[in-house]
């Protein structure tokens, strides 16, 4: 059963439900989305429609790339989850069976005679069955769909005007800043997954360049380009940050940034021997 905690509401709101997710709940629920489709075309072509990717296009192989990682990652979780051999053994097949959906034999023939098979309830239920077992060591909350439209469309108005703007000096970071934000919008936006791994990863690199322009200035008016450019980009990252609630706490204090950072980063270089990194308790 999730966990569910209610967040702040104001006079008249009612409270906010959180739900919360985990690595192995997010790769079942995705691996489940893609199952039970009577679809007769090519696994890269049914694949492909499914994420909005050309097929064989590089962000074709970002997709299939971050999927593959997500199993590996979620492989090594259960091997600390301290189970029988055997059952361990039997959670690791079923995780690899899951992977074959997404080899190259499954992506060159028909999606639902092939790749879809091993996307079965049999496989797909024992990641839920663990989903439970993970989340006491791995948990964060899950986005609604109107949040993760609110987030890509605040990432998406930011990266407009990134376009549109140069730095007068330094302009490398706001190309950095570009990287992340690009990243993070693909990321989200294809696989909706938020808190583990690639979607993390790229917070931390928008959150590592605003850091560095703001080391870089040491007169914002004398550099209005700069001085704008660190206040949208802080808000649309306050905004995500109070959205998806995995800085508890930090967005009201004076070093939200370097919090933030601090948060995202062990996020990213502590998986998986990490015990409720992101846990809201």
């Amino acid at each position: 059963m999730d966990k569910q905690n209610s967040g702040e509401a104001g006079a008249t709101d009612a409270p906010k439900l959180v739900i919360m997710t985990d690595p192995a709940r997010e790769l079942a629920d995705l691996c489940q989305s893609l199952y039970a489709n009577q679809n007769a075309h090519k696994g890269a072509d049914y694949l492909s429609d499914k994420f909005d990717v050309q097929p064989w296009s590089r962000d074709f192989y970002l997709v299939i790339f971050a999927i593959l990682d997500r199993m590996k990652m979620v492989e090594a979780l259960i091997d600390e989850l301290g189970l029988d051999e055997d059952h361990k053994d039997e959670a690791v097949n079923h995780i690899r069976a899951l992977a074959q959906a997404f080899d190259s034999g499954s992506m060159m023939r028909s999606w639902y005679d092939n790749g879809s098979t091993h996307l079965a309830p049999v496989n797909v239920q024992p990641l839920k069955m663990l989903s439970g077992m993970v989340r006491q060591r791995i948990s964060y909350p899950k986005l609604a769909a109107e949040d993760v439209t609110l987030s890509l469309g605040e990432v998406d108005t930011l990266l407009e005007w990134l376009y549109e703007h140069q730095l007068a000096e330094h302009d490398f970071i706001r190309q950095a800043l570009i990287e992340g934000l690009e990243q993070f919008s693909f990321r989200l936006g294809k696989l909706q997954w938020l808190g583990y791994g690639y979607t993390v990863a790229s917070l931390r690199e928008v959150i590592s360049a605003y850091m560095a322009l703001e080391r870089s200035v040491t007169d914002l008016q004398a550099r209005p380009d700069a001085d704008a450019m660190m206040k949208k980009t802080a808000g649309v990252i306050r905004s995500v940050y109070e959205r998806i609630t995995i800085a508890k706490g930090a967005v009201e204090t004076g070093d939200f940034m370097l919090k933030a950072y601090s948060t995202v980063a062990l996020a990213v270089t502590a998986y998986p021997g990490i015990a409720g990194l992101l846990s809201k308790g």
